[in-house]
């Protein structure tokens, strides 16, 4: 899957709510959607340098959520 298709899949989850990085890779992995770690970290990382979403900490999970 290239990076495009990758960032308009994690943009349709972030949709239905707020969520950390493992529970939108797992919502990707039950989508079968096929990808490796370090592209998803990327794209991840990308999509907030670009303003597209949000990366807010959350103190009570010690994990940063990542929202639209």
């Amino acid at each position: 899957m290239d990076n495009t298709e990758l960032e308009n899949k994690i943009l349709e989850i972030l949709r239905s709510g707020n969520k950390t990085s493992d529970e939108i890779r797992k919502e990707l992995l039950n989508m079968n959607i096929d990808f490796n770690p370090i592209q998803f970290r990327e794209v991840l990382a990308e999509l907030v340098r670009q303003g597209k979403i949000k990366k807010i900490p959350d103190y009570s999970k010690k994990k940063f959520l990542f929202s639209i």
